[in-house]
């Protein structure tokens, strides 16, 4: 229990350290409306923050996180959807990552119940691959990116619409945990 208390005195204790130094004009724009120029489809890891990776402010950019960056869910879909028809985002990026656990995980089998989606995701990119590359994690996580950026593509007729129509673009991304560098594909 020692663990959990000390986890939330340190959210509390950043929260109140941002609170205090945030300003007050821009607390007060973003209360009446979100304006993001860009949603992002990022891992769930916690050292891909894309908010960070980018040097983003807040209200910047509306921000979807699911383990391997998958689109196969209906909320994850729904999420984009809204940012797109809603918030009139004028691209999603769909970022993947090096060294991504669900990744990892998926070449060792892992088999956990509530990550079964993932997995099947995590097999249709290792199923686009060849060769050596379909056992190299950063080559999956490559090959990943493009299988959810056409998930989105195929299965959102908003977002399909809002690209053919050039109010939308759609970008697939690698961000290099050990170098900090973000490469679009």
């Amino acid at each position: 229990m020692k663990q959990s208390e000390d986890a939330k005195r340190r959210l509390q204790e950043g929260n109140s350290v941002f609170s205090k130094s945030a300003d007050p004009n821009m607390l007060a724009r973003l209360a009446e409306k979100q304006e993001p120029f860009v949603a992002i489809l990022a891992c769930s890891d916690s050292r891909v923050d894309p908010v960070k990776v980018f040097n983003l402010s807040l209200g910047s950019a509306f921000v979807v996180r699911t383990a391997g960056n998958c689109a196969s869910d209906p909320s994850v879909l729904g999420s984009l959807e809204y940012a797109t028809s809603h918030l009139g985002v004028k691209a999603i990026v769909v970022m993947g990552h090096t060294d991504c656990g669900a990744i990892k995980a998926s070449c060792e089998c892992c088999d956990v119940d509530n990550l079964k989606s993932v997995m099947i995701d995590m097999e249709s990119a290792k199923s686009a691959l060849k060769g050596l590359d379909a056992k190299d994690p950063d080559q999956i996580a490559l090959s990943n990116v493009r299988v959810q950026i056409s998930r989105l593509l195929y299965c959102s007729p908003v977002i399909s619409d809002a690209v053919r129509t050039e109010k939308l673009a759609v970008h697939g991304a690698m961000f290099d945990i050990r170098t900090g560098v973000v490469k679009f594909i």
